[in-house]
């Protein structure tokens, strides 16, 4: 049966390489960060190893190594006004299978309505949300996946659109080696209700991750390759002049972990992309720069992260959860 399994699952993560996606997609928000360590980390991040639920809506094969009965809290401070908060549960489900449901909500605030003279006539409300429920399994004592069903819904005024996506993760850990690699086929799926009748396909993204833990010295480094499906100029923003050097770096997220003790990690990254596309902000030179730090103490773990999303504002965010 386990056999069985594990096969299927590899079809379809297969299945993914072949699924293209336009650049432009609706739902961007899905883009956004659960974990303020995989946040620290450079912006995404789909291979550490950790006691973290947030890092399990990265890669849901990362879920088994979440403790069994946590329940998490995030937030992000994102744009002016505009927040993204949500929530977690995880429990065993047998000796070898965990089950977790996440919610992430990003609200926009309360904006002015004109009219085409500009003349404010109200207010209007804006938001995002997503529902997921997390299945991860582990094949062996070295392998796991994961799968991820996704209820995706967004209100802007007096429009709406739904969506259902899967994400796929496998995720290959070796504690002796302190190797960990992990692939992630993220937001397969479409609409089933548009906007404006026009369908818009989902940010696709398929991802491959490996991460490191130095022999002789308390440092872990990581590095993701995201967006494997898109090496187009036209897939990427602002991209018209970039040779194919400049679109090869745009997948990579680099990022490491200084670990002081066995319940403390203070980490730093870069994103290439984010990098690229925020450069032309003149607010400051540190866009696609990352920093944060956590700290994980019996049934309670905390963390934050510091960094760049938007031209717009910087970001803090932030993850509690604990055992109960």
């Amino acid at each position: 049966m386990k056999r069985y399994i594990l096969s299927l699952f590899m079809v379809l993560t297969w299945m993914a390489f072949g699924y293209a996606q336009d650049a432009h997609s609706a739902f961007s928000f899905l883009q956004l960060p659960s974990s303020s360590h995989a946040s620290a980390l450079g912006g995404d991040n789909v291979s550490v190893v950790e006691d973290d639920l947030g890092l399990a809506v990265h890669n849901p094969a990362l879920l088994t190594n979440v403790s069994g009965r946590t329940l998490g809290l995030n937030y992000m401070s994102y744009l002016q006004r505009t927040n993204v908060v949500g929530a977690g549960y995880a429990m065993e489900i047998g000796e070898r299978s965990m089950l977790g449901f996440q919610v992430q909500y990003l609200d926009f605030g309360s904006m002015k309505n004109t009219d085409a003279e500009g003349n404010v006539i109200g207010n209007f409300s804006a938001k995002d949300m997503v529902m997921m429920t997390t299945y991860s399994f582990d094949f062996t004592d070295r392998l796991a996946g994961g799968v991820s069903a996704k209820f995706i819904y967004s209100n802007y005024e007096q429009v709406y659109s739904l969506a259902l996506g899967v994400d796929l993760g496998l995720n290959y850990y070796n504690p002796d080696a302190m190797l960990s690699a992990s692939l992630v086929a993220r937001n397969l799926g479409g609409q089933v209700k548009t906007f404006d009748g026009v369908h818009e396909s989902l940010p696709f993204n398929l991802i491959v991750g490996l991460t490191k833990e130095l022999e002789h010295a308390p440092i872990r480094l990581s590095l993701t390759l995201t967006d494997l499906d898109k090496w187009q100029a036209t897939d990427f923003y602002n991209s018209s002049d970039d040779s194919w050097k400049d679109i090869l770096l745009k997948h990579f997220i680099v990022g490491a972990d200084i670990l002081p003790t066995s319940s403390t990690y203070v980490s730093v990254g870069y994103n290439f992309l984010l990098r690229s596309e925020l450069k032309g902000s003149d607010r400051h030179s540190l866009e696609g720069f990352f920093v944060g730090a956590g700290l994980n103490v019996s049934r309670i773990k905390v963390g934050v992260s510091y960094g760049n999303y938007h031209v717009a504002a910087s970001s803090l965010m932030m993850n509690f959860a604990i055992g109960i």
